[in-house]
């Protein structure tokens, strides 16, 4: 810029102004919407003791906003939910009662037995297996040794004579 040039004093507040304040966020000039109506509590008086509205009261306005949406009228018309959600909530508690009963019948029945402790939340300690590994590896090692012996010897003498 040159001296002989104006600045217009639009630029020369956006200059002036400190970072992240220079220029309006997009949506930042937007109207905001009216708040709502306060609503006068039920038993006294004033519009300052506001009671927080009730659910029935809450989905009517938000259904009056929604108004022409296509999935708030096909929820309208057909319910929250789809039927089979009803179905399958309905499958899944059968299963729960049935198991519920045949684990009381089955624990009728093992009255008896000594009931075993449970082991909390984490798997049981597995089998060591080690000793079977041990006992197969330290046979490998003694026929290995063996055929070494074995092969010296006869190598170192010649075959035995039949």
């Amino acid at each position: 810029m040159t001296g002989s040039q104006q600045v217009s004093s639009g630029v020369r507040q956006r200059l002036s102004a400190p970072r992240g304040h220079r220029f309006s966020r997009p949506g930042a000039n937007r109207p905001l919407a009216a708040p709502p109506q306060p609503r006068q509590h039920r038993h006294s008086s004033g519009p300052y003791f506001t009671t927080p509205e009730t659910h029935s009261e809450r989905q009517a306005r938000l259904l009056r906003q929604m108004e022409g949406n296509p999935r708030v009228a096909h929820m309208l018309q057909h319910g929250p939910t789809p039927h089979w959600f009803e179905v399958d909530r309905q499958r899944r508690e059968q299963e729960e009662r049935e198991a519920r009963r045949f684990e009381e019948a089955f624990a009728a029945l093992t009255d008896d037995a000594p009931a075993t402790p449970t082991r909390g939340r984490h798997r049981a300690p597995r089998r060591w297996w080690g000793w079977p590994a041990a006992a197969i590896s330290t046979t490998l090692l003694l026929a290995q040794t063996t055929a070494e012996a074995l092969s010296r010897t006869i190598f170192q003498t010649g075959f035995p004579p039949l």
